[in-house]
């Protein structure tokens, strides 16, 4: 390449390859005409501001982004399937499913609604004295999504065991 690295950007040099850009040309064609590294003028440009013949990956417009993939895609995060089930049905890894959802906007498995007689029942269960489990009984569900219903509303059962975190560890 033969480039010299210890000449400075004179007004002339900097006017010529602002030129040269502007006529197209790609960095290392504006380096090899001006006897520089392509780093030295990408660096350059930069720093002017000024835009190089290739746009940046984030501008590249994406195929997938317009097809029958799109309608299947939401399709199935409609129906809650997690990214991996989604991934599976449309031949897709896992992390591919996830990237295309997240540029979507779709979200994987949404945490649905609970209906609000159900919420309204929780107050009630707890002044009973009802403890988590007995209330996932009652109403039907799980613990785990009483416990995280609960959390969520800032309510706590009387008998709640303490969390985990609060219990006091005995040396081995």
């Amino acid at each position: 390449m033969g480039a010299s690295t210890d000449q400075t950007w004179s007004a002339a040099r900097t006017r010529k390859m602002t030129r040269l850009a502007d006529q197209g040309m790609s960095a290392s064609e504006i380096a090899e005409a001006l006897g520089l590294t392509r780093n030295q003028v990408l660096g350059k440009m930069y720093r002017l501001g000024c835009k190089t013949k290739n746009p940046p990956p984030q501008e590249w417009p994406k195929k997938w982004l317009n097809t029958p993939l799109v309608e299947k895609m939401t399709k199935l995060a409609g129906q809650r399937m997690s990214a991996n089930q989604i991934g599976k049905t449309l031949g897709l890894t896992h992390g591919q499913a996830k990237y295309r959802m997240r540029r979507l906007g779709l979200k994987a498995n949404p945490r649905p609604e609970w209906p609000a007689e159900l919420v309204a029942k929780i107050p009630d269960l707890i002044e009973q004295g009802l403890s988590n489990r007995r209330i996932a009984k009652a109403l039907g569900l799980t613990l785990g999504q009483v416990i995280n219903k609960l959390r969520r509303l800032g309510l706590k059962t009387r008998n709640a065991a303490p969390g985990r975190g609060s219990r006091p560890r005995i040396a081995a």
